[in-house]
């Protein structure tokens, strides 16, 4: 089945259902967000981004969505938490997007695929295997789900330049958690692909159809490539990886205002 329709317009706007779930006025210019936004999936980068960029909650999304509004030198920034996966992580951007942000990094996480790629291993994606749903509603199926080459560069060039060891090249994207079979993770390991992860394929897509300059950055929390799971969760190479991470993508959102 073709998912895409090229001539449709959406019947559920993300401006009207953020609106009738807020309880917000229409009009209210109270859940208006900043045009530079950073997105993450977990509590603690969430709080740890706050912490660092100054962040007060946006009260008008209180008990819908997890945003915040904070300060990078004098420019203000929106901070958002995502669900994990590919359909309610594009909700987010949709919504925030209707709110205002024009440019996003996302910073996630991922399994590696190839031998050598560590837990805490920094990952900047080119392009991402389109392994799950939602990017399909997006962009047509022969078409590459790629991140905005200008926040990519930024990305790429700030961790080039401050000297953070990373690794660069397609990642995939899957809905099935535990569909990470063996002979998957063979294949893509043929073909170079660096890692797997749940959220990529379907934010690039959204962001290419919605004219929508993002960009992201995943760290690696556990390693397949040996045809076995090896989750490192709690290794502090892991933590020190999540640290460079969250130092670099501060910085990188600055460059972003």
């Amino acid at each position: 089945m073709d998912f895409f329709d090229p001539d449709g317009e959406p019947l559920v706007i993300p401006g009207a259902l953020v609106k009738n779930l807020t309880r917000q006025r229409i009009g209210s210019k109270t859940l208006r967000v900043e045009a530079c936004a950073l997105i993450c999936v977990i509590p603690p980068d969430l709080k740890a981004f706050v912490k660092r960029l100054r962040g007060e909650p946006v009260k008008a999304w209180q008990g819908f969505r997890e945003v915040y509004r904070g300060y990078r030198g004098d420019k203000r920034v929106t901070i958002a938490r995502a669900p994990f996966g590919a359909p309610g992580c594009v909700a987010l951007a949709e919504e925030l997007a209707a709110f205002g942000m024009q440019r996003a990094l996302f910073v996630g996480y991922c399994g590696s695929l190839q031998p050598g790629m560590r837990a805490g291993d920094i990952i900047c994606p080119t392009e991402a295997v389109r392994e799950e749903g939602t990017s399909f509603h997006y962009l047509p199926a022969d078409i590459p789900a790629k991140p905005h080459p200008d926040i990519q560069k930024l990305i790429v060039e700030h961790l080039r330049r401050h000297k953070v060891p990373y690794h660069e090249g397609k990642i995939w994207t899957t809905d099935a958690i535990y569909r990470e079979t063996q002979g998957k993770v063979e294949r893509y390991q043929k073909e170079g692909v660096l890692g797997v992860e749940m959220e990529l394929a379907a934010l690039f897509a959204f962001g290419m159809a919605q004219n929508v300059a993002l960009g992201g950055m995943l760290v690696v929390t556990d390693e397949l490539s040996t045809g076995q799971w090896h989750p490192r969760f709690l290794s502090p190479r892991l933590l020190k990886g999540v640290r460079r991470a969250r130092t670099a993508a501060v910085e990188i959102l600055g460059e972003m205002v």
